[in-house]
């Protein structure tokens, strides 16, 4: 007869790795538990240094008021804090931190060093620690504050690091956390650098808007809508972006409670939801929450990150953001003008006309502000401006190359490669989808994903040239951009200038572009690189996309190809036809979704009964 498993009392240094899982997911969470550290301690000043993403360093500097060596020689211990001493303590959190464990959980897997003085004397301790074992503390020269310096993370648990992703993601994911932590509290001076390279730096500003304009740009901060509300034990302060910063994909969506960055799908949903009737589909507002609540109507102690929190009436708060939003932006269009540029009001009455949901209400102008309203007159006739140049490779009257096409993704539409599509005529349907009748019925094609699959190989030839046509600008352009798609913009400049883009250094988080690829328009510049870098930043390529010049020439064809209500001309149409079926898979975009539909003559007699 087998004999049962005994249940044995784990070793200490295993339930400690078991208790740093929780806690410690990746470099970030390490450098958030740290950066949270040094604002419970009333810092002025925190400096962050990083390298090699974090893995082999994250060393957290701050000037406040640092520990005495008795506290200091506790620190690390799992489950010792100075924040709470009561079980009713964990119901009014004040602080970021409250457990007590996070030290521990990061000593446990790395090797850890925190000096600290509580004196202005110029004189302080040290402790340190390997895997867990910690030394005797020790003197050490250190100003007032701490520095916490964490090496070789994982070192002692490869097995976690195996699962990490890539060193570019890891560091990016630091970035972010870097950046959100420092919105909330502009009184601080912030400062982070990355392998001997300071590549941010947030002094302290006077208002929480100054410094949202220092992490995503001024001029985006200058167009945010400001929506203020109270009510019974609640306040808040909400910056949601203008109707000309509608993205499908927002920069930001970012809650803070009480200071602290949280995740909550209902304030997200009533975000969208009060900002509904000036989106159009699928369009959705860059937003920054900040949510001041009595602790005791909520439980911070619901997750290991602290990333989520549970409130007494989730319904409640739903309804105060919708309000609160919607008020501000359906009476006065209030918006901040503190960061206008000229001295310029950038306050605008909301028009009086209501348009249907599936459109947004205004349009953009040469100038980056909204001025005009869109008109939906469904039947009105207009002349379509012509929005790009023509298509590369629209000239090409050569055959069709050999086509490397799946027949699952094919769906089963066969067309003939040698035929062109110049003067067959073409509709565009709502701005989005392009009709064009064929021999057995009619094919509709989503503009932008047939756009992209025609960039995307042509990327990959120009990356393969070397250097695509490009077109030299008579004026730079410069653009602003947050510190994190700078790196971004930096770290791909070589496959930027393989599409043909000149980008250099302006110096702050601005790059100038003095080239641009031949077929693009100086207008589209901005959207054009934005476009690029939110799709490498949002990390969501395809398996297939793991050699990077297919990563850049996949976010090159997103970022430059034709947007959804986009107009088009006949002549532009025609020619997206001539460069899709010239394509070596014109079937299917990048990412995997279908470019074109076919509808065939007996399918739309069956709609008809005939």
């Amino acid at each position: 007869m087998q004999e049962t498993n005994l249940i044995k009392i784990l070793p200490r240094e295993i339930v400690e790795k078991i208790a740093a899982g929780e806690v410690v997911e990746r470099p970030s969470s390490v450098l958030k538990e740290l950066i949270e550290n040094s604002l419970d301690s009333s810092a002025t000043r925190i400096d962050v240094t990083l390298e090699d993403s974090g893995f082999s360093l994250i060393k957290v500097a701050d000037n406040g008021q640092g520990m005495t060596p008795e506290n200091l020689s506790r620190c690390l211990l799992s489950h010792a804090t100075s924040k709470i001493s009561t079980a009713d303590d964990l119901y009014s959190i004040g602080t970021m931190g409250f457990r007590g464990e996070a030290l521990g959980s990061i000593a446990a897997v790395s090797r850890i060093q925190v000096e600290s003085s509580a004196g202005q004397t110029g004189l302080g301790h040290k402790i340190c620690s390997c895997g867990g074992q910690a030394e005797n503390i020790a003197p050490s020269p250190h100003n007032r504050g701490t520095t916490v310096s964490v090496r070789d993370l994982f070192f002692n648990v490869p097995a976690r690091k195996k699962f990490m992703k890539s060193s570019r993601s890891e560091q990016l994911s630091c970035m972010r956390v870097f950046e959100q932590i420092a919105i909330p509290f502009p009184s601080i001076h912030f400062t982070l650098s990355i392998d001997n390279k300071k590549v941010m730096d947030f002094p302290a500003a006077p208002t929480t808007l100054e410094r949202i304009g220092a992490v995503a740009g001024n001029q985006f901060a200058g167009r945010l809508i400001e929506c203020r509300g109270s009510r019974e034990g609640m306040e808040s302060l909400i910056y949601v972006s203008s109707p000309e910063d509608l993205r499908d994909r927002p920069r930001f969506s970012l809650l803070f409670v009480n200071l602290r960055r949280i995740d909550n799908d209902s304030v997200t949903y009533a975000v969208r939801e009060a900002f509904s009737q000036f989106l159009g589909a699928g369009f959705r507002p860059s937003f920054f929450c900040f949510l001041d609540i009595d602790p005791s109507r909520i439980d911070v102690n619901v997750h290991p990150t602290k990333q989520q929190v549970k409130f007494d009436n989730e319904r409640e708060l739903f309804s105060f953001i919708f309000s609160t939003v919607k008020g501000s932006i359906t009476s006065s269009m209030v918006r901040p003008d503190s960061l206008a540029e000229g001295g310029v009001s950038l306050s605008a009455p909301v028009p009086g006309q209501q348009p249907p949901a599936s459109y947004p209400l205004f349009t953009e102008n040469k100038s980056g502000y909204v001025k005009e309203p869109v008109s939906y007159a469904p039947f009105e006739e207009k002349e379509a401006q012509q929005t790009i140049l023509p298509f590369p490779g629209s000239a090409n009257t050569g055959t069709q190359t050999e086509k490397e096409i799946d027949n699952a993704q094919a769906n089963g539409i066969q067309l003939n490669g040698e035929e062109r599509w110049d003067l067959i005529p073409c509709y565009q349907v709502h701005s989005m989808f392009v009709l064009a009748p064929i021999k057995n019925g009619i094919l509709v094609i989503d503009q932008h994903a047939a756009h992209e699959r025609v960039l995307f190989e042509q990327a990959l030839e120009d990356i393969k040239r070397g250097r695509a046509a490009s077109q030299q600008l008579l004026f730079p352009i410069v653009l602003e951009l947050t510190a994190t798609e700078k790196a971004i913009v930096e770290s791909g400049r070589g496959y930027l200038q393989s599409f043909g883009f000149d980008i250099d250094d302006f110096g702050g988080q601005a790059v100038s572009v003095s080239a641009i690829p031949a077929f693009l328009k100086d207008g589209a510049v901005k959207d054009t690189v934005q476009g690029i870098v939110k799709y490498l930043l949002e990390g969501k390529d395809p398996q297939a996309f793991l050699e990077p010049e297919k990563r850049f020439a996949a976010a090159f064809a997103c970022g430059a190809a034709i947007k959804a209500g986009q107009k088009l001309t006949q002549e532009e149409m025609n020619a997206l036809l001539n460069t899709l079926f010239s394509a070596k898979n014109p079937y299917i975009c990048p990412h995997g979704r279908p470019t074109l539909v076919r509808i065939s003559i007996d399918e739309l007699s069956r709609r008809f009964l005939r």
